[in-house]
């Protein structure tokens, strides 16, 4: 609408300037050199604008003409970088699906275009590892080092290479290097931590943890999961050589995660060779709220050797008093009164594990040994030979028939940072192994046969019970390496 108007407004002006001009046409006299000529004012106007165009027209190919060369030299150079760019495009298109002998092609042709290392020494290197050829990556990225705008992505490609060949130590090298110079990289503190993980380097691992957890790079309530295993571990490794340092270690994990129950079980046995046994106490019945586990119970009831039986049973129920509903609370309570003949309790505490199918082994063992207590000698018979038909438990294959509890391989507590440091899952690897020792359900031996007479009777309440709980300690109560001062607790 705009150009309208103003072709218009144009039209209009030059019609009123030819009307003028008619109006008065008017003389030019034009004196040079001693020539004179005269000429309408219209026709004169007519051939100055003339003229101009032609003077203008004229300096703009002696312009042209001069710039040729130059211009030609810019055509080039546009060109070449447009075809570079164009093999940058599909370099990275082939490597990003995949193709990698195209991307290097590809890379080599760009590179040869563009005048730029930096980019052509990154796509050369990302298409040689889109080509499977580590080597030639390699030597890319290691020249890219010697340039500080590209060093950082090259100790990431080459911590990449070295975690696709199992080199470790490498891969701690440059990401550990980065992770120092550029602490906001998340995947120098991934690298580095993983691979200290692999190398079961438990102490360097727990700081690198720190250090991310500080910076932002993993959530607090996953850092201290985390930082729960990798101390356990490390506390496991150390327990021979230095029981002392080992305690110290167990009880920040237990800290760090109460519901991460080998720190706790490990914490209280080691404060409590140590003389230790409140601070022991409290570590294991926060565990126990948090999460039972037959190991906690096992370490609770080993904690003051020189209690009698009766004494501690009821520091048993009192563990189990702490989380009442949780099923292992019940089979806590279940074993307690079979050690003390009190069938009733037993009765109240496996009524509900039996009535949820499917019942366990070790649930079925328990319910044998009631039977047999009270007499029900065919019925603790069926219970066995339901027994050993019914699905395992994984919490029991946690603890060995020498009774040390988690047991684990590096191998096992590097899956544990995964499973309980991201999902806070307590993994049993020896029960995955199906390495389930003799003492996941050591009840099965109270089942002598119908031919022996002892099988037919009833336990009594003063009597020594048929066989050994799985949560009694390993000494006697009148151990005599138990100290006095413990003694009168």
């Amino acid at each position: 609408m705009i150009r309208l108007i103003l072709t218009v407004a144009l039209c209009v002006l030059t019609a009123a300037l030819a009307v003028f001009l008619t109006l008065n046409p008017g003389q030019v006299t034009v004196s040079f050199l001693g020539v004179e000529a005269e000429a309408p004012f219209a026709l004169a106007a007519g051939v100055l604008i003339l003229a101009t165009f032609v003077l203008a027209v004229a300096w703009w190919l002696i312009a042209k003409v001069w710039g040729a060369p130059d211009a030609f030299r810019k055509f080039r150079s546009r060109r070449r970088r447009e075809q570079g760019f164009d093999a940058l495009e599909r370099a990275l298109i082939a490597s990003a699906a995949g193709q990698g002998q195209l991307a290097v092609r590809q890379a080599s042709r760009a590179e040869a275009l563009l005048d730029r290392p930096a980019l052509s020494r990154l796509l050369a290197a990302r298409a040689a590892e889109a080509a499977g050829d580590l080597e030639s990556a390699q030597i890319h990225y290691e020249a890219m080092l010697e340039d500080a705008k590209t060093r950082l992505v090259a100790q990431r490609g080459l911590a990449s290479i070295a975690e696709a060949r199992g080199e470790d130590q490498l891969v701690i090298t440059h990401a550990g290097d980065a992770f120092e110079r550029g602490g906001q990289a998340r995947w120098a503190y991934d690298a580095l931590f993983n691979a200290q993980v692999r190398g079961a380097h438990w102490a360097q691992a727990e700081r690198t943890l720190g250090d991310g957890e500080r910076r932002g790079h993993v959530a607090p309530a996953i850092a201290k999961r985390m930082r729960a295993v990798l101390l356990t571990a490390l506390a496991k490794r150390t327990e021979g050589a230095d029981p002392e340092e080992a305690a110290r270690l167990a009880e920040r994990a237990a800290d760090s995660s109460p519901g991460f129950a080998p720190a706790a079980e490990l914490a209280g046995r080691l404060l409590a060779d140590q003389r230790k046994h409140r601070r022991a106490t409290e570590i294991l019945e926060e565990a126990w709220r948090h999460g039972p586990h037959p190991a906690l119970a096992r370490a609770y009831g080993s904690l003051r050797r020189s209690d009698t039986k009766a004494k501690r049973a009821e520091r048993l129920r009192h563990l189990a008093s702490l989380n009442p509903d949780h099923r292992e609370s019940r089979l806590l309570l279940a074993d307690t009164a079979l050690e003390q003949a009190n069938l009733e309790a037993a009765q109240a505490a496996l009524a509900p594990l039996t009535a949820q199918p499917p019942v366990s082994a070790r649930v079925c063992a328990l319910a044998a040994r009631l039977a047999q207590l009270e007499g029900e000698e065919a019925a603790a018979r069926r219970w066995m030979a339901r027994a050993a038909h019914a699905p395992g438990e994984a919490d029991w294959s946690d603890i060995d028939e020498g009774g040390r509890a988690f047991d684990f391989t590096d191998a096992d507590w590097r899956r544990m940072v995964d499973s309980w440091g991201r999902d806070a899952q307590l993994i049993h690897p020896r029960h995955e192994r199906y390495e389930i020792p003799a003492a996941a359900a050591p009840e099965s031996v109270l089942i002598e046969g119908p031919s022996k007479p002892a099988a037919s009777k009833i336990a009594e309440p003063g009597d020594d019970k048929p066989a050994a709980s799985f949560y009694e300690p390993d000494r006697a109560p009148d151990d005599p390496g138990v100290d006095e001062a413990d003694k009168t607790r």
